[in-house]
């Protein structure tokens, strides 16, 4: 019997993943708890799928362990596998089938044969016409019966690898309202994505995956306050550029017209001391979006390696 009322729906402890030398993954570790939308985010390359495919045991972890829903992912992959909605990152469904055929295979493979009317709703929200044969479907409206094939059984948690990918941005409203409606039912939702908007949107938590290793891990507002300080200041009197510099935290300066663009590190403490030695007319600070806060845990990594 299944706890579906655990806090915690997904545990990655110390998840490494050797290709024969190459270590693909090294010590990663998160959790996401029940309700939650979790994004892990980075390049390719960086890891993702892997995790994701090592969360269902499609490949073997060399190290580390993974509970879903309190089963362990290597010896009760068959009864994880029927509790997620899935989607990988290039899905594929048979060429000669249509959407229609394709997915009541899924519902009859799921013994689910009576969720076919919800399959039908899905595919109208998505405006998905099932009568045509997957050949002759572009790639944005394959990856529609990927995504209804994810949710057609109403799962408790769900593992989605670049769901929006080849989706027009209609559709992918569609798809987030649809996440929104899952959360609010108390769903768990696992999102890798490269749309850094649709995550800092979706997502409560997230992850920065680089090179196989967590980088940054915490709630948008949490990563928010860790990345790069900017600030927009307009001058009344003219100013020093070059007072402005590494001894203050300042890492970067943009002028536009009589608009100054300051990106401190650190402390603002000094900055905010030199601001105060002039003359200034407006002063204001610049929130950071999940793009640049993505670029600013990469920069720093860089740097430290």
């Amino acid at each position: 019997m299944y706890n579906f009322w655990m806090s915690e729906k997904i545990v990655v402890d110390k998840l490494t993943k050797y290709y024969g030398t190459f270590k693909a993954l090294s010590n990663v570790s998160f959790n996401v708890n029940k309700g939650e939308v979790f994004g892990l985010i980075g390049p390719n390359g960086a890891g993702k799928s892997t995790t994701m495919r090592s969360m269902l045991n499609f490949i073997f972890p060399s190290k580390g362990s993974i509970t879903i829903n309190g089963l362990d992912s290597k010896k009760d992959y068959l009864k994880i596998r029927s509790l997620i909605g899935y989607l990988p990152g290039e899905f594929t469904t048979y060429e000669n089938m249509n959407g229609q055929e394709y997915l009541k295979h899924i519902l009859h493979l799921r013994k689910i044969p009576q969720n076919e009317n919800y399959v039908k709703k899905l595919a109208k929200r998505f405006d998905l016409d099932l009568s045509k044969k997957a050949k002759n479907l572009s790639k944005g409206n394959k990856q529609k019966i990927g995504i209804i094939q994810a949710f057609c059984h109403d799962p408790e948690i769900l593992i989605l690898d670049e769901p929006t990918s080849g989706l027009d941005p209609l559709k992918q409203q569609v798809f987030d309202d649809l996440i929104l409606e899952y959360k609010e039912k108390g769903k768990t939702i696992f999102i890798s994505s490269h749309v850094l908007p649709e995550v800092e949107m979706l997502c409560d938590r997230v992850a920065i995956i680089k090179d196989g290793k967590i980088v940054a891990e915490n709630t948008m507002s949490k990563l928010k306050s860790m990345a790069m300080n900017r600030f927009e200041v307009i001058f009344k009197n003219e100013i020093k550029e070059k007072s402005f510099g590494k001894s203050i935290g300042v890492k970067n300066v943009n002028k536009s017209g009589d608009k100054y663009i300051f990106d401190v590190e650190g402390d603002v403490n000094k900055f905010i001391k030199k601001i105060t030695e002039n003359k200034v007319s407006t002063f204001k600070s610049i929130e950071p979006d999940l793009e640049e806060i993505f670029l600013s845990f990469y920069k720093k990594r860089k740097r430290n390696a």
